[in-house]
């Protein structure tokens, strides 16, 4: 794989809070901003600092869609209907699907599932590393095991490409598309994270139905090996690799602020109903910050696309959601917004303080 498509994809690896093994912001990171909501005298844009996110949604009000709920009433949105790409935060359904599945029965969270099917739906070298550091976490071996309930943490630790797309195979559309209207997500329809990719490296060798593509890539391996051929060639990326990231994405895996909000917010607050507690168990994998009950995350980057969606649980039972979906970023902006992840300390500080919340407010 050429180093300039392996940097470009990087974008697939798991959105932490900071980073996979640290904790979520502290008070001092997220207070960081200005405590005066002063719409007069908003920060200055830079997306390395939590602070400067504010700047940023006010120059860029077209290329983001938001909603935070503080959980109290209080509530601030943006563009919340509007469909945006969503990257690796539309996983969220896959594993909303999964829970209801083990908690009906018809999965098996110990179930021994072969690493290679698994890896059938994997395309090295695209999703920044996330697939091998899985697997090193995890213990396993291409040629070994693993728990089907470990491979779903790899989805949403890591953020693993190829485990939402096994789901999806696994359990067919139809139980996303109702897993996702159990969380208020009415009329969804199923991306493919290696359709996508196909499509964006491939797309002479890529179909109009990108999941027939996918499934064509994990069942052929004369297929599988013509584009891992291919992918060994030079200047394999398009022209324009963010434009056309953000169109793949919005034509295969869009939704809304809104509709992301909702799915964490009744997986939190425990009306999404059946196999809660076993998504809930899987988005809330880092300790909870002091005085919480919980902190759920799950979001996502491609070219160009910087997606997150949180949910925090209070000690007071209320629960406050963030979302913000942006797009269109520059290639500066979007190097920089992920070298510092600072969006998520403005959320985690927008849900748990009024003045912080107000300031976006006034940004949007």
């Amino acid at each position: 794989m050429s180093p300039k498509v392996l940097a470009a994809l990087a974008a697939a690896a798991a959105l932490t809070l900071t980073a996979c093994t640290d904790a979520p912001p502290d008070e001092a990171t997220a207070t960081d901003t200005s405590a005066t909501a002063d719409c007069a005298t908003l920060p200055a844009s830079d997306v390395a600092i939590p602070e400067g996110w504010v700047g940023y949604l006010a120059e860029h009000p077209d290329a983001v869609g938001l909603v935070i709920d503080d959980g109290n009433g209080n509530v601030v949105a943006h563009r919340a209907d509007d469909p945006q790409p969503l990257a690796s935060a539309v996983k969220v359904v896959h594993l909303a699907a999964y829970a209801q599945a083990v908690a009906d029965g018809t999965l098996d969270p110990a179930e021994q599932i072969p690493v290679a099917e698994w890896e059938r739906w994997y395309l090295p070298d695209t999703d920044g590393g996330a697939h091998p550091a899985a697997l090193e976490r995890l213990g396993v071996t291409p040629e070994g095991t693993v728990a089907l309930d470990d491979l779903v943490t790899a989805m949403i630790q890591e953020s693993d490409n190829a485990a939402p797309d096994y789901l999806r195979d696994r359990l067919g559309d139809d139980a996303l598309s109702a897993a996702a209207e159990q969380g208020g997500w009415d009329d969804f329809e199923p991306p493919t994270l290696l359709g996508n990719t196909l499509a964006f490296l491939a797309p002479q060798d890529t179909g109009a139905d990108l999941w027939d593509s996918a499934q064509r890539y994990a069942d052929d391996p004369g297929f599988r090996a013509e584009i891992l051929g291919l992918l060994q060639q030079p200047d394999v990326l398009p022209d324009d690799p963010f434009g056309e990231m953000d169109r793949i994405q919005r034509e295969d895996n869009a939704g809304t602020a809104d509709q992301l909000a909702g799915i964490h917010r009744t997986i939190a607050d425990g009306s999404f109903g059946s196999g809660t507690d076993i998504a809930r168990g899987h988005l809330e994998w880092q300790p909870a910050p002091p005085g919480t009950d919980g902190l759920g995350f799950k979001g996502g980057n491609l070219p160009g696309i910087l997606t997150e969606a949180m949910s925090l649980r209070l000690a007071d039972g209320s629960v406050a959601t963030a979302v913000i979906l942006t797009s269109n970023m520059t290639e500066a902006d979007y190097t920089a917004a992920l070298g510092s992840f600072a969006h998520q300390g403005l959320m985690f500080a927008a849900m748990s303080e009024p003045e912080i919340l107000d300031q976006i407010r006034c940004a949007v």
